[in-house]
């Protein structure tokens, strides 16, 4: 969405007070004092908070404050007019960047955006839930260090996505940039917590992969590892069987290999208990019959009949009339 130029340099007494009406909220919470922590939520909706209290800002002062706060090095003004306002000519931009910048609020009784010449940057002061969670992502993905004595639970600034009710074209990079940081480390967290054997929060950061990109196979084989470790194999079952269902119905694909190398164990032990025990030949079980005087069936193989493997009675009392009638 790309904004409307806004006026000139509105340097006049209607114009005060139009904004004035605007930061009503900003002015009660600057009242409460300079030392209030001023904070810029830009993971879910857009909000802009002074300690407690939520400070109303303008539309085209939000476009504002989010491009700059994507920016960890200050932007120069006709970079920033010409992101914030593509349809529009260098003087237009120029024009609304400044009334933007005009109706920001000041919370804390100083500039939210610094413009010293030509550069614009965020106040160095306020906290962003995006830069924190970019850092605890960083953290979590080094081999060793903060993630290894951090909380098994999935922090809070992993869970959300950049501004999802925006369609910028700015916004667009750094949200997949973050989305797949979050990806990763809460992968990582996963597999960490699985070897440790805290088996309940490892699901919560898989299961919470796999809310993020329901087709990310490395986020189910993540799930995958826990229910195995734990000796869950009906989960571990349910999880590749409704992994593959996804798959399918997406993208018409299979499984990968890896994820099927994952789950064999499992359905070679179904397969196995389905399948009835197998019966060796009879003469493997037979010992072998001493040999009985003539006349004597001692030395006879039972027959492989229906029924029994016991020598047939009638063939022993006709040999028996046999052999006495001689």
């Amino acid at each position: 969405m790309s904004g409307r130029a806004g006026p000139v340099g509105q340097t006049g007494r209607a114009g005060k007070a139009d904004r004035t009406g605007q930061a009503g909220g900003a002015g009660q919470a600057a009242q409460a004092g300079s030392s209030a922590q001023v904070t810029l939520r830009l993971l879910g909706d857009f909000e802009l908070r002074c300690g407690d209290t939520a400070v109303p800002v303008a539309a085209g002062s939000r476009r504002l404050m989010a491009f700059v706060a994507l920016h960890h090095h200050p932007v120069s003004r006709c970079m920033t007019g010409a992101a914030l306002w593509p349809d529009a000519a260098a003087e237009r931009a120029a024009a609304s960047l400044r009334t933007a910048l005009w109706r920001l609020p000041e919370p804390a009784g100083r500039p939210l955006v610094s413009a010293a010449g030509t550069q614009l940057s965020l106040d160095a002061a306020i906290l962003v839930d995006l830069h924190q969670g970019s850092a605890r992502a960083g953290e979590l993905l080094e081999p060793d260090g903060a993630a290894a004595t951090g909380p098994p639970t999935v922090p809070a600034v992993l869970r959300g996505d950049l501004l999802p009710g925006w369609d910028e074209e700015w916004l667009l990079p750094e949200r997949e940039r973050f989305r797949q940081l979050r990806l990763h480390a809460l992968e990582r967290l996963c597999e960490r917590l699985t070897a440790e054997g805290r088996y309940g929060h490892a699901l919560e950061a898989g299961l919470a992969a796999v809310d993020i990109e329901p087709l990310r196979e490395s986020a189910h084989r993540a799930v995958l590892r826990v229910h195995l470790r734990e000796g869950n194999a009906v989960e571990a079952l349910r999880t590749y069987r409704a992994y593959g269902r996804l798959l399918a119905a997406e993208l018409d694909l299979r499984p990968s290999v890896a994820i099927r190398r994952l789950i064999e164990p499992v359905l070679a032990a179904r397969a196995d208990s389905h399948v009835p025990p197998q019966v060796p030949p009879a003469a493997a079980h037979v010992p072998a019959q001493a040999a009985g005087p003539p006349g004597s069936l001692a030395g006879l193989r039972p027959l492989d009949v229906p029924g029994g493997r016991l020598p047939d009675r009638r063939l022993q009392d006709a040999w028996a009339q046999f052999v006495e009638g001689h």
